[in-house]
């Protein structure tokens, strides 16, 4: 039975004070963040992991003494609005939040300021849910009677530590000044290497990691930042599928005692202005979710993970997530009987829902790629249309669904022939952004909306695949507005979720998955609206470990797609190495035989074997379990050595471990030692690989380990854990 974690452990209060200045401490869980209105300045001033409220002044960070201590930061026209802000309200109440288990009941509190030399009012909002992960975003209004550039906006900024004790704590953790903090995040932005997960040291210089807009669009944006000295890790993700930026900056002495900071902001990026704002308008930023927590890495992520479960994410679609998938692409070219084919095997295996991806709309040997736009069911690829296959899925048991590249249209499609001004403008003028549809026209925004919803309700889909294939679009559109060059980003993805979140209110029951060409959109921003996410198209070994290590850190594990038998991911590893993967997130499955050709028994054989691991042991607590990543980081893009991953229930009374053997392994032995067990408890213990079963104690499985011997490059061992009492 699933556990109920939607107010697990759940506390949080706002302790406001107005003497000697307007004073907020947030608290969630055993966090604490306080900031302050000081002589104009609405400035950051501590955080603590511990629960302690400061009754101290003279311990809180004096804003006179840093360059940048503003907790958010803010350009209109061009203007920096760090000074001149006025107390305005404060409010606070509680609120229901509907997180993906269930209705969870939050604490939201908004400062209100006013700007007393330009036209602009700010509302800060701050919502904790208590966990150690609190989200916050600003409200934005223009006052005046001009319009006004949004040129810069970072929701989240400040001072993230400080202290006057830097010698002491600096020796002998650290050895010089760039190895007090390292920041954790995804290493490449490019396709095919999503979820690099690697650890770099912070100079006493700035640092800055940026997505989607200077770098490509395939880097999570999320870090973790570590002190190497004092233990604490600050986890933080923000909610936007645009351009982003997280900056730092370390100011240390360097060489004696004495006090440092490590300013941060973290928010939207994008060729200056964002946004223009109408007078009157008031416009919303991106959400910054952000944490603290005295632990290791797998303590931060699980914090988050359980912020995003708790509050985030939304409810699953017919009351379940963790669908096992299959379905037919464009790899070959689809005819009515591939398509029979394929789903008599996806019957024969146990999927759950079946899809028909790219070229469903396309003539027989024609492009799906360029003729996306004309969302009609060919009848010279399918003379029956698309209702036979539903019904036979629905024969099966099986859910039905298809793929839309629903923000494009292919220059061979009719509407773009009939519709040119729909596609949006690159900064010189040309109509050339992979051929993306400009959502901030409100014409191409409806056509969108209506196609989706007429695709959904005549095909009458239990199933919808969102893809977004566009890419190098670095710099994203442009739209000319009020005598300012705006960038796309910002009315794009405001009009985009708002069509998502209407969408999904209109079927509630339609499983809505996620996809970018891979991993190019799988911020919390767009999956919080989606059923789960398709985090790469990476799927060969021994990437396809890295990637799946490293995603499953930025989303909880029932959030994140893998798959097996497609985009040549058979071509290395044996079928166990492959299989064993999707057992820590959520599986696809595409071909394992041709048309005409027979089944392999043994391969069906061990297919069904890890099919009903998944669905009997592994699923019914993935949505509640914590991930462990034994092995966070790897050198180089194709990881060698071990890879560990370790899915345990959250009642500690079941677990899976999957040890991978990757490429060029230098040891043929590798001690385990569980880490989201009970040392009180028994366990049942089965090796996959023999099928051997033994009952070990918790305190041998958890402090002494068990010895894994794997001897070739890419073999692998799964470990069960079933409490016997």
């Amino acid at each position: 039975m699933e556990q109920d974690i939607s107010n697990e452990n759940s506390w949080s209060d706002v302790f406001f004070t107005e003497e000697p200045h307007p004073t907020l401490s947030y608290r969630s869980g055993m966090i604490v963040y306080e900031e302050s209105l000081i002589k104009g300045g609405f400035v950051s001033r501590t955080w603590n992991g511990s629960g302690y409220v400061n009754a101290w002044e003279d311990v809180r960070l004096d804003p006179a003494q840093h360059s940048a201590p503003q907790s958010f930061w803010l350009e209109i026209d061009g203007q920096l609005l760090a000074s001149h802000w006025e107390w305005v309200d404060y409010q606070k109440n509680e609120e229901t939040r509907h997180g993906s288990h269930g209705e969870c009941t939050c604490l939201h509190a908004v400062v209100t300021l006013r700007h007393t030399i330009r036209p602009v009012t700010v509302k800060v909002h701050m919502l904790l849910d208590g966990t150690a992960v609190m989200t916050r975003w600003l409200e934005i209004t223009n006052t005046g009677d001009q319009p006004a550039a949004l040129s810069a906006v970072f929701p989240w900024s400040g001072v993230l530590k400080f202290s006057g004790q830097w010698g002491s704590h600096a020796v002998p953790v650290a050895t010089d000044m760039s190895d007090l903090y390292s920041i954790g995040y995804m290493a490449n932005s490019a396709w095919g290497d999503e979820g690099n997960f690697k650890w770099h040291s912070i100079p006493t210089a700035g640092y800055r990691v940026d997505g989607r807009y200077r770098r490509d669009r395939h880097r999570h944006p999320m870090f973790v930042l570590r002190n190497n000295a004092t233990g604490e890790h600050f986890v933080c993700q923000l909610a936007w599928s645009g351009g982003f930026s997280f900056e730092f900056d370390l100011d240390a002495p360097v060489g004696d005692v004495g006090a440092y900071s490590l300013f941060f902001r973290a928010g939207p990026d994008a060729p200056p202005p964002h946004r223009v704002i109408d007078p009157g308008e008031t416009v919303t930023s991106p959400e910054v979710h952000l944490g603290m927590v005295f632990g290791d890495l797998d303590a931060s992520i699980q914090a988050m993970h359980d912020h995003l479960r708790r509050s985030v994410f939304m409810p699953q679609p017919r009351g379940r997530g963790g669908w096992i998938e299959s379905g037919i692409g464009p790899e070959l070219e689809i005819t009515t009987d591939y398509v029979f084919h394929q789903i008599e095997n996806a019957a024969a295996w146990g999927s759950e829902v079946f899809f028909i991806d790219a070229s469903w709309y396309a003539p027989p040997y024609g492009s799906w790629s360029t003729t996306v736009g004309d969302w009609q069911v060919d009848r010279v690829r399918f003379p029956d249309g698309i209702g036979p296959f539903r019904d036979r899925c629905h024969e099966h048991g099986m859910l039905f669904g298809l793929w839309m590249d629903a923000e494009r249209i292919g220059d061979e499609s009719q509407v773009a022939q009939e519709h040119p001004e729909w596609l949006a403008t690159a900064y010189d003028g040309e109509k050339r952004l992979g051929r993306m549809l400009d959502l901030t026209n409100p014409d191409a925004a409806k056509w969108m909306e209506d196609q989706i919803t007429r695709v959904i309700s005549e095909n009458q889909l239990e199933f919808f695949r969102l893809d977004y294939n566009v890419g190098g679009i670095r710099q994203g559109g442009q739209t000319v507005r009020n005598g300012y060059v705006e960038s796309l980003y910002w009315r794009y993805y405001e009009t985009l979720y708002a069509m998502y979140d209407r969408l999904r209110a209109r079927f509630p029951d339609v499983i809505l998955e996620s996809c970018a060409g891979g991993g190019g959109r799988t911020d919390i921003g767009m999956v919080r609206r989606f059923s789960h996410s398709w985090v790469t198209d990476w799927q060969i070994a021994p990437r396809s470990f890295s990637i799946t290590n490293g995603m499953s850190m930025a989303l909880p594990p029932e959030h994140v797609d893998r798959l097996v038998a497609g985009q040549n991911g058979h071509i290395v590893a044996e079928l166990d190495f492959q299989w064993r993967l999707l057992l820590f997130v959520r599986p696809t499955l595409a071909f394992f035989h041709p048309l005409g050709a027979s089944w392999n028994p043994n391969q069906l054989a061990r297919i069904r074997h890890f099919i009903n691991l998944y669905k009997h042991f592994v699923r019914p607590f993935m949505n509640t379990g914590r991930i462990y990543h034994h092995t966070p980081t790897f050198e180089g893009t194709e990881p060698t050595g071990w890879g560990v991953l370790e899915l345990a229930s959250r009642d500690r009374r079941r677990a899976v471990a999957g040890i991978f053997q990757l490429s060029a392994p230098k040891e043929s032995e590798y001690c385990l030692r569980f880490r989201g067990l009970d040392v009180s408890k028994r366990y049942l213990v089965t090796w996959d690989n023999s099928g051997h079963t033994c009952e070990v104690d918790g305190f041998t499985l958890m402090k002494q380990g068990l010895t894994i011997r794997l001897e070739g490059a890419l073999t692998s061992e799964l470990l069960r854990c079933n409490a016997t009492e």
